[in-house]
């Protein structure tokens, strides 16, 4: 039975061209909006994630690396890298008024060639000293960041990026992946991390080899870098060049001087995003108005009808805006489902493409955004319908039904 009910879904029903063109209008709208939301999102958690992971105050690197290595890119950069500098910066750091502790890392970059898995950024910390990676393991094995949440002789901890499983071979020696740390939007995601016994064992191999650029260097008198807590009430530039002024050699380089870099990076992906998903959405609202308008003119004669029927011009607005609602809301959930898996099946692909890290926001976030998107293509339909009616019903009927006589 036709009823003023009913009739919404048989027009839609009965003009499938016209139907399956807004449907995809709208899509392509929700896809924009919910994965460029997503992404907005994912872009501004990398950064709150590379300050919390970064843990330390303060790095100390070599002032000539002879790789062009820069501090406050480390963070973005993809390539590994290694160097080192005299072991003996560690104690001339830590004597350095308002530090309060110290810890070296030794880096190295596996090979591409048949000895390793792949090449990795290598990354080795000392357990009894360590305060920026072992509380990041422990998180992910649900400890409380002691020495005892690190990794033991032969074994390592890969970064969120390494699809490695099982073990993972370095230089012939085959290391057990003790476990996988959270993503956290940076280049330490495609790190390997082991303890500083494992990597001596992995560095002289890898001279062994033949595939270290340097000459030999062992594992005991050399560091990579120095992370650096500070004291509280601390300034930690005046630190730096108080460190930078005491010992020769060395680049000393903040944790807001390094989350800067990733912070211009992020933000200006961010407004790349913004500007193009309020690019698309206004061309989409621009289209989704003029479509709408069309639609109704074409369809005069027909509301024209139900009005001189009786049905009223409130109950014949209901029915087309009813139609537009239905149609972006089908719509909107068909892009959101769309945007939502390709976002999350390419994150790391699209990160990379934006060049920052992207993590993904949690569930609620996630459900916020959904809804949001689905409000926004609802009103955008009930607005569109509703002003392509008012220029229609200012025009009698009977005059509309006489058209063409």
């Amino acid at each position: 039975m036709l009823t003023m009910r009913t009739l919404p879904w048989r027009n839609l029903r009965g003009y499938p061209a016209r139907t399956a063109a807004l449907l995809t209008l709208t899509t392509l709208m929700a896809v924009a909006a919910f994965g460029g939301g997503l992404v907005i999102q994912g872009v501004r958690q990398g950064l709150d994630l590379a300050r919390s992971r970064l843990g330390a105050d303060v790095l100390v690197t070599p002032e000539d690396t002879g790789t062009g290595y820069n501090p406050q890119q480390a963070l973005l950069t993809t390539e590994p890298d290694y160097f080192y500098m005299d072991a003996d910066v560690v104690e001339q750091v830590a004597a350095t008024p308002g530090v309060e502790r110290v810890s070296a890392q030794l880096y190295l970059a596996s090979a591409k060639s048949s000895c390793c898995s792949a090449r990795l950024q290598l990354i080795a910390f000392d357990p009894a000293t360590d305060f920026t990676i072992q509380p990041w393991i422990a998180q992910s094995r649900g400890g409380t960041g002691g020495a005892g949440d690190g990794v033991g002789a032969m074994e390592v901890v890969v970064g969120a990026n390494v699809t490695v499983s099982g073990t993972l071979t370095l230089f012939d020696h085959e290391l057990r992946i003790a476990g996988q740390l959270a993503p956290s939007g940076t280049s330490l995601d495609n790190a390997v991390y082991m303890n500083r016994e494992t990597f001596a064992a992995v560095l002289k191999a890898s001279f062994d080899k033949n595939l270290n650029r340097y000459g030999h260097v062992d594992a005991d008198d050399v560091v990579s870098a120095v992370t650096v807590g500070l004291a509280d009430g601390a300034d930690p530039d005046v630190v730096a060049a108080a460190i930078a002024a005491r010992v020769p050699g060395v680049t000393v380089t903040t944790a807001s001087g390094m989350v800067a870099g990733v912070a211009a990076s992020l933000e200006s992906a961010a407004r790349t995003v913004t500007v193009l998903v309020a690019l698309i959405w206004g061309l989409g609202l621009a289209v989704t108005v003029l479509v709408h308008a069309l639609v109704v003119h074409e369809r005069r004669r027909e509301l024209a009808t139900l009005t001189a029927l009786g049905a009223g011009r409130r109950a014949v607005g209901r029915t087309v805006v009813a139609e537009a609602v239905i149609v972006n809301l089908a719509g909107a959930l068909a892009g959101i489902v769309a945007a939502g898996v390709v976002v999350t099946s390419f994150a790391t692909a699209i990160g990379q493409a934006l060049g920052v890290g992207l993590v993904l926001p949690g569930a609620g976030a996630v459900a916020l955004t959904a809804v949001a998107t689905l409000a926004g293509a609802v009103l955008a339909a009930a607005l569109s319908a509703a002003a392509s009616l008012h220029r229609t019903h200012r025009v009698d009927p009977s005059l509309v039904l006489k058209e063409g006589e």
